[in-house]
């Protein structure tokens, strides 16, 4: 179950800078134990921008920036759990395998801090750790 969120904090939050949310990010994961991506019938979204060569996840900290944000962009995806446990473990190796990147907390016009997978487990390890 997702942490309870008010309207003002839903939008102060996204007012933050990538940067800042993607802080905002790594602390409400490691605290919630839990992200969502969005997906389709056809599955998850992995966007590729053929110009960059660069293909990402793009995942959130809460299911409804998740799908508020996918209903502006992507209206036929939903917003689907994904536990921490199974991101740090087989989501992430294989995203670094497929040379995908993760895309975190893209905003309501899609200004996205894209990390190495490494690099956000990395994080994520490092702030699980203030809580053991």
């Amino acid at each position: 179950m997702p942490y309870k969120m008010n309207p003002q904090q839903f939008e102060a939050v996204l007012k933050l800078s990538s940067q800042e949310r993607n802080a905002h990010f790594v602390s409400k994961v490691a605290d919630w134990q839990q992200l969502w991506g969005i997906k389709s019938e056809e599955g998850w979204l992995v966007p590729f921008i053929e110009s960059e060569n660069l293909k990402y996840l793009p995942v959130w900290p809460h299911p409804e920036y998740a799908q508020r944000i996918a209903d502006i962009h992507f209206p036929d995806h939903m917003a689907t759990e994904i536990s921490l446990d199974e991101f740090l473990s087989d989501w992430l190796p294989d995203m670094k395998k497929d040379g995908a990147k993760v895309g975190v907390f893209p905003d309501k016009d899609w200004s996205i801090w894209v990390m190495e997978p490494d690099d956000l487990a990395e994080l994520l390890y490092e702030e699980l750790s203030l809580y053991e």
